[in-house]
């Protein structure tokens, strides 16, 4: 517990005991503050606090002081386009290809004067990303405008007023150069090293137009940090290439959320020491999930593009990143893993014979407030001054009738820079507010292989769950009773094109088996099982079974005309000939009839065992006979017909 938090409790403790005294133990518990007007920096009186009626909303009410007080501190955001000025200021770290105003670390004016006017040079040195070297600067912009330079030197409008000296942030950088000598407190030793910065000079002329009005809105766009690619790794299994996870000199610029989580989780380091990210170690990282997220971003064409900035909630950056790659952290097994959203095969049909026990448990939908029905997404756009701005709605309008109202939300995507991609990002949320979750199936230890992030199908029509694909979120293991106990969310057929714009129809609302579907279920399996009695039960009457050498290379066999007879009815069958068999070779006869009312079925011949029968993969097989086919240069044979030994079919496949 902080400091403040300590003091709030003992307020609370102070609120409770004046309440229950009237106010005569205030001295006893603080003497400092018997008689006083107010109860130290809450501002709150004695006075109110003997006739607080009832001492637990007192409590609730500082309670909630303390929680506010000791809130942590949000990162730093809103300030990319602006040049950030503080004593302590963060350090920002440049993703992909963005613009920002920078870090000011010196501003100062200097120089003799010139045309009457005091100190005309003004020297600006701004840190715009550590964790160099970026892969450049591309522009520099003056109020939003590029502004074109020949060297350091500005050229146009700015010629002879403004000058620029750039380092992309090297391991070790030389110090930044002023195009005007004698700027004070900046020498060769004032170095930046790791750091992408600019020192801006300015000349100031009164009888000039140039900064008359003061200096414009300056910044940069910059093209950022390294990232690794285990796919360009040779020693990652199916890697090719010279990146290697331990050497950053190896890695590479790049633009996809993929590589840009895993350089983040991975941590920069100078010299020995983290200067930006998480620093988890390779074996504490599924690399395979980042590998994963990476070729699903490239074939989706999403990028991450912006600032992050520390100190802050490294959590809430890693999530900001991994948001551009629809994507969210997951620890599976003491390892952090991803949960992407991309197409994937089921590994598995859980059925009732996998679980533990019965208690499975349920929920028929998400929270009224998760089940959205659109969104306006918010992203950067490099065509209105790199700000955030608002893009088309994106809603479904099966579910809006489904809700019977609009609930709309405005999402703000911190690290996105196209329109298309926030749009898809977004109806990604959409569609998961509407997937089953959570679903807690508890199952025997053999399920123990799969973990966060499988796709199994869940065959449970007892608890309402039909064939319905889940992916795993989380799975907790009882070494105790030997259970697994797994976490599921829904996975609906169809939305991943739906939210790449390949469709046009949203996949519907996936909901629990019915009571109705589950009487059709259990129907259905009656009806089966009573056809397959009946052509268990059935047999061939008038039936003759004869064979035919054919040119001394092959046999035949005729079947005559017969009828077919089950128990409710009788089937009149016409004869056929099959032909192309292998002389003096014992064959079984059947053919399939599901609905017990061909006419002219199809017969196969084969030569399966005689003692494999009675087949579940095949309920609708009718047998029909055996016999032996005529021999080489031989006369005609005959064979039997009627059911197999013990009765029902033969299992011929």
């Amino acid at each position: 517990m902080s400091k403040t938090l300590r003091t709030v409790a003992v307020i609370a403790g102070a609120v409770a005991l004046v309440a229950a005294t009237g106010g005569a133990a205030l001295g006893a518990f603080a003497p400092g503050l018997a008689g006083t007007a107010t109860l130290g920096a809450t501002g709150i009186s004695a006075a109110t606090l003997t006739t607080v009626a009832t001492v637990a909303s007192v409590a609730s009410t500082l309670a909630s002081i303390g929680a506010q007080l000791t809130a942590k501190k949000p990162p730093a955001r809103g300030t990319i386009n602006q040049v950030i000025i503080a004593a302590e200021p963060p350090s920002p770290y440049i993703i992909g290809r963005t613009y920002s105003g920078g870090v000011l670390r010196h501003d100062v004016g200097y120089g003799a004067t010139l045309k009457k006017v005091k100190n005309p040079y003004r020297g600006m040195v701004l840190v715009y990303s550590v964790a160099g070297p970026l892969l450049g600067l591309e522009a520099c912009y003056m109020d939003y405008a590029a502004i074109p330079f020949s060297g350091g030197a500005a050229t146009g409008y700015y010629s002879g007023f403004l000058y620029r000296d750039v380092r992309n942030g090297l391991a070790s950088e030389t110090a930044l150069t002023p195009h005007f000598a004698g700027m004070p407190n900046w020498t060769s030793a004032h170095k930046l090293s790791s750091k992408a910065a600019i020192l801006w000079n300015g000349l100031f002329d009164k009888d000039g137009k140039r900064f008359a009005s003061g200096w414009p809105t300056s910044g940069a766009v910059w093209e950022g940090v390294m990232t690794y690619d285990a796919r360009k790794d040779s020693t990652y299994p199916g890697g090719s290439g010279a990146h290697r996870i331990a050497d950053e000199t190896t890695w590479e610029y790049s633009q996809c959320p993929g590589q840009h989580a895993l350089a983040y989780v991975l941590g920069l380091f100078r010299n020995g020491k983290k200067v930006f990210g998480v620093g988890l170690p390779p074996d504490g990282i599924i690399v395979q999930d980042f590998v994963t997220l990476s070729n699903i971003c490239d074939a989706n064409g999403w990028k991450v593009g912006g600032v992050l900035y520390e100190p802050g909630d490294r959590w809430a950056n890693l999530k900001r990143i991994l948001e551009a790659g629809a994507a969210e952290p997951m620890w599976r097994g003491g390892k952090l893993g991803l949960r992407f959203n991309a197409p994937r095969l089921s590994l598995y049909t859980l059925t009732a014979n996998d679980l533990a026990d019965e208690d499975v448990d349920v929920t028929a939908q998400q929270t009224w407030a998760a089940r959205l029905n659109g969104i306006r997404p918010k992203y950067r756009s490099e065509a209105n001054k790199w700000e955030y701005v608002q893009s088309d709605l994106v809603s479904i309008a099966s579910y809006v009738t489904e809700d019977g109202e609009e609930k709309i939300e405005e999402q703000q995507y911190d690290l996105i820079q196209q329109k298309d991609q926030a749009a898809q990002i977004a109806a990604y949320k959409l569609l998961n507010g509407r997937e089953l979750a959570p679903i807690v199936v508890p199952c025997k230890p053999h399920m123990r292989h799969f973990g966060p992030g499988d796709m199994l199908t869940l065959d449970l029509p007892d608890h309402g769950l039909g064939g319905i694909d889940a992916v795993i979120l989380k799975r907790q293991i009882d070494p105790a009773r030997m259970i697994v106990t797994f976490t599921f969310m829904s996975e609906s057929e169809g939305k991943h094109d739906f939210a790449l714009g390949r469709t046009g129809t949203a996949p519907p609302t996936p909901a629990l088996t019915t009571g109705e579907d589950r009487d059709d279920i259990a129907t259905a399996i009656i009806d089966q099982t009573n056809s397959q009695l009946l052509i268990q039960n059935s047999y061939p009457v008038g039936l003759s079974i004869s064979s035919n050498n054919v040119g001394g290379t092959s046999a035949n066999i005729v079947l005559s005309s017969h009828t077919r007879r089950y128990t409710d009815r009788d089937v009149a069958i016409t004869g056929a000939t099959i032909t192309g068999l292998v002389n003096a070779t014992s064959y079984r006869i059947y053919y399939d009839d599901g609905d017990r009312s061909d006419t002219t079925p199809a017969f196969i011949a084969t030569t399966t065992a005689q003692d494999a029968y009675l087949s579940t993969d095949h309920p609708d097989r009718h047998f029909v006979g055996i016999i032996t086919t005529a021999a080489a240069g031989g006369g005609s044979t005959g064979g039997s017909g009627g059911t197999p030994p013990g009765g029902g079919n033969w299992d011929i496949p």
